[in-house]
């Protein structure tokens, strides 16, 4: 998982929603040979993240139990029904960077989301090479003007995200107050913007993975 010419990213799997939208929790539903978490899991211990931290709320522990031994860190979010910032911030919380006084390296933290197993790992890679490759502090894809996922905080951010409020627009807050400091990945691929929310979203997408 690591790489000597990138910076230290921590990868964060935001996968504690109740997909209300779904009816079901779409974490555990078929995807591939596997499920949808586990893909995403794995195409994030594929890419250059120093650790990967998942974040689990509802149906944690067939989560935990669907993810074996897999090297990731799982941090539990009591919070989870107050919705997706939550998770971002117990993640966050769980890697110390709020005390690291020392800003001059380049260490940051990546979110993810759980239901975009289309983001493969060379997707993952070409967002950290780009943030190793510039001063940028917040750094994500974009397709067709359309901001994606994964996005890199630098970690002077962690203390604002966890500053933010249930009742805030979330990290989208920061892309308005922060807009000069950041960089975007153009990408050829929509995957970068697809989700799974609906039923119809998942049937369409494992009719490509067949």
């Amino acid at each position: 998982m690591t790489d000597t010419s990138v910076p230290d990213i921590h990868g964060i799997l935001l996968a504690a929603g109740l997909s209300t939208r779904m009816e079901e929790p779409k974490q555990l539903l078929p995807f591939g040979e596997s499920t949808i978490v586990e893909t995403v899991v794995d195409n994030m211990l594929n890419a250059k993240f120093i650790q990967v931290v998942v974040v689990v709320g509802h149906c944690a522990d067939q989560i935990k139990q669907v993810l074996g031994q897999r090297p990731v860190k799982l941090v539990f979010n009591p919070d989870y029904r107050d919705g997706m910032l939550t998770s971002a911030q117990k993640g966050i919380r769980s890697l110390n960077l709020v005390n690291a006084k020392n800003e001059s390296n380049r260490d940051a933290f990546s979110l993810m989301l759980v239901d975009q197993p289309f983001v493969t790992h060379e997707l993952i890679n070409r967002v950290i090479d780009a943030y190793a490759g510039t001063n940028k502090g917040i750094v994500l894809p974009s397709y067709n003007n359309r901001r994606g996922h994964p996005v890199i905080f630098h970690k002077k951010y962690a203390e604002k995200i966890l500053a933010l409020s249930t009742q805030s627009g979330g990290v989208r807050d920061l892309y308005a107050s922060y807009s000069d400091d950041i960089y975007y990945v153009n990408v050829d691929t929509d995957a970068v913007l697809r989700d799974i929310d609906y039923k119809e979203d998942y049937e369409n997408a494992i009719k490509e993975v067949k």
